[in-house]
């Protein structure tokens, strides 16, 4: 029997969402740069093991918007969220969370 989920990755800009997909994936599937805001819209990564699949969703960064792109950039980050089985949120720096 085949078995698959969906797992949402998500994040501010630059967390490393698309790193971690292609890392999960094996191949490069999703542009891995510096500059922020780079993927623009979900991406989608498979991995195999066995009868198991797991769809990987990269999703554009979660910013504040300013302009129109910027909305519809974060309505596609929470789409790719909502319609997931697994969420995974990404952060750069997790000490930065402590007190």
């Amino acid at each position: 029997m085949t078995k698959a989920g969906f797992v949402a990755l998500i994040g501010e800009p630059n967390a490393g969402k698309s790193t971690l997909l292609n890392r999960m994936v094996g191949a490069k599937v999703s542009i891995v740069t510096h500059k922020v805001q780079t993927t623009r819209a979900r991406i989608r990564g498979v991995a195999m093991e066995g009868d198991s699949q797991i769809v990987f969703v990269d999703t554009p960064g979660l910013f504040k918007p300013r302009r129109r792109l910027d909305r519809a950039m974060v309505a596609a980050a929470w789409g790719g969220a909502a319609d997931a089985d697994i969420i995974v949120l990404l952060i750069e720096n997790p000490m930065s969370c402590w007190p």
